[in-house]
């Protein structure tokens, strides 16, 4: 494929390394010389100095012949218009990010399909709060991923000391119907189970299902119940979006907002929704306003340290999970070691959207673990080597790291078994760790004649 990716910022060098990591062609354009010079040094890449926007610069890079054209500078309208000024002149897809308070109307979704003749526009803050409500409604999840426009879910979870699905070989779990465990995060590293693999305490386990049956499959793994009681630090546009979704559950919701002028706009907007104007990293504020009491605590703020200390101090008193929003993907981890249950990040997110769309033939649905595994979603092709195989034949050979955790056929998904048989027309979802994924997409490649 050949790319344009307009703004070097850390969303458009991250989808720069993993598409040059891929040998996709790419040109990074970017306004700032010194920028670009970083750019040159690190990477195998064309650049460009120069304004996104603008014709001569979209034609001096190609736009032309462009598969895709990603903007992502941390200017919305210049992404807007530049996207759509790259469709104009002949890009075949443009996607654009657009984030600001001014978009969130717009962007109500978080994804909107042809705006203006912008075939994606993004807004990273809305997925963000849509994934803390997922964290919410769940039975203690960390992590909640829709797939096959949901009717198949992944969650996240933690195996404490006292599961009862301890040192037990997978193949003996008594799992309800249509769901398993793909993946088992260890020390950091995850890997694809086998049927003798066995759970230990502080892992944690990928569990793919139908959404009907996720949450018995969480109650094996957890003793939380969905989120009654939510407090929210910042009140933005992620922790306004947030909030609006909860209150319509009947969840009780408090916003503590730092600003006076904004936490007094949001008590007026936000009816049914406690609005407290303080500092979220006040501890007597949060003892006063029983934050313990809380079964989800969410930091959101623009300040990192902001959400990392008000995260702490919630589970200090007592929160069970707590959610702290990172706009440095690279402090993610710490975030984690420090004790922080669930951090997010607006640019991880918004980077993982772009890359479903920029790869041709196997589309990237979902990223795991700062991209440690992926979810691959594969069509079986009438000349490809798999259709008529069933998922236990040796002969499929399927690689070690890689698992066929659903497959979409027609109107139906399945969670399949071993002795389903792969069809022409099937849908597969593969999670696949990053260094099984050239065999997998491999074996999915059509028979040479």
């Amino acid at each position: 494929m050949y790319v344009i990716i307009i703004g070097m910022g850390q969303v458009g060098q991250h989808v720069l390394q993993v598409l040059e990591t891929e040998q996709q062609n790419v040109v990074a354009v970017d306004n700032s010389p010194d920028v670009v010079e970083s750019v040159e040094e690190n990477h195998d890449v064309m650049t460009l100095v120069g304004y996104g926007a603008s014709t001569e610069v979209l034609a001096m890079a190609g736009v032309s012949r462009a598969d895709l054209v990603v903007a992502v500078s941390n200017h919305d309208e210049a992404n807007i218009l530049a996207a759509i000024t790259a469709k104009q002149m002949g890009a075949k897809r443009v996607i654009a990010r657009a984030q600001g308070d001014a978009w969130a109307d717009s962007t109500a979704t978080g994804v909107t399909y042809n705006y203006l003749g912008v075939d994606v526009l993004l807004n990273p803050r809305v997925l963000v709060a849509q994934e803390i409500v997922k964290i919410a409604r769940s039975h203690g999840a960390l992590e909640v991923v829709d797939l096959a426009a949901d009717r198949i879910e992944m969650v996240k979870m933690k195996i404490d000391k006292g599961s009862r699905m301890l040192h037990k070989p997978l193949s003996k779990l008594t799992m309800p119907g249509d769901t398993l465990v793909a993946a088992v995060v260890r020390d950091g590293e995850l890997f694809v189970p086998g049927g003798a693999d066995v759970l230990l305490p502080d892992d944690y386990a990928y569990l793919v299902g139908e959404p009907e049956h996720m949450e018995a499959a969480e109650d094996l793994f957890s003793s939380a119940r969905e989120a009654r009681r939510v407090t929210i630090v910042g009140g933005g546009v992620i922790g306004q979006a947030t909030a609006t979704s909860l209150i319509r559950d009947g969840t009780q919701v408090t916003i503590i907002e730092h600003d006076r002028e904004r936490a007094e706009k949001l008590g007026s907007q936000l009816k049914g929704v406690t609005v407290i104007h303080g500092d979220g990293t006040n501890l007597n504020l949060l003892m006063e306003e029983e934050i313990q009491r809380s079964d989800l605590f969410a930091a959101v703020t623009s300040e990192d340290e902001i959400n990392l200390m008000a995260a702490l101090l919630a589970r200090r008193l007592g929160v069970n999970r707590t959610v702290a929003l990172s706009h440095r993907p690279d402090y993610v981890e710490i975030y984690r070691e420090l004790g922080v249950d669930v951090t997010l990040s607006p640019r991880v997110v918004a980077s993982d959207h772009v890359l479903r769309y920029s790869r041709s033939g196997v589309q990237a649905v979902a990223s795991l673990e700062d991209g440690k595994a992926e979810v691959l979603e594969i069509e079986v092709s009438e000349s490809s080597r798999v259709a008529g195989l069933p998922i236990s034949s040796q002969q499929l050979n399927f690689p070690r790291g890689a698992i066929i955790c659903g497959i979409i056929r027609g109107g139906d998904v399945r969670i399949p078994g071993g002795d389903d048989t792969l069809q022409v027309g099937d849908v597969l979802l593969i999670l696949t760790t990053k260094a099984a994924r050239s065999a997998v997409t491999r074996l999915f490649k059509p028979r040479v004649l």
